[in-house]
C-alpha cells in the first residue's frame, strides 16, 4: 500500500491537504460495511478531520462498481448526494467544520459526515455537488 496522497486547497492565506478514501468495517465475520472518510488537515496544525459517510439503511456509500465511484454518498429520504472527490465540495465542508462548528485542527477529530450533510448542501449549488 502506498502513501496517501492530499490534494492542495487554499482558502484565503490558509492552506489545507485533503484526501478521499473507501474503507470497510470489519468485524468477527470479515467485512461488514463501507464507508468513505474525507481527511482535512490545516498546515502548521498539528489535527486533522475525519468526515466519515457510513452506509446504513437510507445512507448509501458507493464502492467503485459499475457506474459508480468512490466519493460518492447518497441519502434515499430525499435523494441528496455529494461527490466528495470535488474541490468545491470539500471547500464547504471546510466552511461547515471551521466556520460553523468552531474546530481549530488542535486534535484528531471524528465527525458523522451525514450530520453536515444539510449545511454542506446549503453552501453549494446543485450542479457543485
Amino acid at each position: 500500500m502506498g502513501r496517501r496522497r492530499y490534494r492542495r486547497l487554499l482558502v484565503g492565506a490558509d492552506t489545507y491537504r485533503w484526501s478521499v478514501g473507501h474503507r470497510h468495517e470489519r468485524d468477527e465475520q470479515g467485512l461488514s460495511g463501507c464507508r468513505e472518510v474525507v481527511l482535512l488537515r490545516k498546515e502548521g496544525r498539528p489535527g486533522g478531520i475525519h468526515v466519515v459517510f457510513r452506509g446504513g439503511p437510507g445512507r448509501i456509500v458507493l464502492d467503485g462498481g459499475p457506474y459508480t465511484h468512490t466519493g460518492s454518498v447518497w441519502r434515499a429520504e430525499d435523494e441528496s448526494a455529494l461527490n466528495l472527490n470535488r474541490p468545491r465540495v470539500v471547500r464547504a465542508l471546510i466552511d461547515v467544520m471551521v466556520l460553523e462548528r468552531g474546530e481549530d485542527f488542535g486534535s484528531r477529530v471524528e465527525v458523522d459526515g451525514w450530520t453536515v450533510m444539510d449545511a454542506v448542501h446549503a453552501r453549494l449549488r446543485p450542479a457543485e455537488r
